[in-house]
């Protein structure tokens, strides 16, 4: 009987590791193979103080217009096919039920869809939150803001996509990394 539990104790250990090194993989496979895509982002209510440390972000490229409604249904499992606009940027190109045979796609669900033609699809996007090392985080938002503010400047996240699943990769502020700009702040202070 204690050989059988330790055994079991073992394999639980075991179990304990694997799962979240699976995850840190699969993100990771995600990262290295997947399409690159630059989200415009859009400025967000930043009032908020039940979240952590990060940037909470909105884009642009939600949603999908479509020539029917085609029956599509809020909380609806789609698949979402991008392509980038002639400045880079990615923009929806089309929705799925099934799963596309070849090529990135990010899968997530329907929000919401619009009555209006031309029907809008929404969706939701897995990667709206840029998470930064704790002392960073609140001078990172400060800075996101005041460049979402400002129209000369262009800001967005750098999202990489795979088969499925999507990393949100850096936060961009006129091509320059939302890091870097903290890190040149927080010289300059010293």
């Amino acid at each position: 009987m204690k050989k059988f539990t330790t055994a079991l104790f073992l394999a639980m250990c075991l179990f304990q590791w694997f799962v979240p090194a699976k995850m840190i993989y699969d993100s990771e496979m995600v990262v290295r193979d997947g399409t690159p895509y630059k989200f415009k982002t859009q400025p967000v209510d930043p009032s908020d103080p039940f979240r952590g440390k990060y940037v909470t972000l909105n884009f642009e490229a939600n949603a999908v217009t479509l020539a029917d409604s085609a029956d599509w249904v809020p909380g609806e499992e789609v698949y979402v096919v991008f392509t980038t606009d002639s400045a880079g940027f990615a923009t929806a190109e089309s929705l799925h039920r099934e799963k596309p045979s070849s090529g990135p796609y990010l899968k997530t669900t329907v929000n919401y869809i619009s009555s209006n033609e031309p029907f809008m699809v929404f969706f939701e996007l897995p990667f709206d939150r840029f998470y930064l090392e704790e002392s960073k985080a609140s001078q990172a938002e400060q800075v996101y803001w005041t460049s979402q503010r400002d129209s000369t400047q262009v800001t967005y996240g750098l999202v990489s996509i795979g088969t499925g699943t999507a990393i949100l990769k850096d936060l961009m502020i006129n091509d320059t990394s939302i890091v870097e700009i903290i890190n040149r702040l927080n010289a300059e202070d010293e």
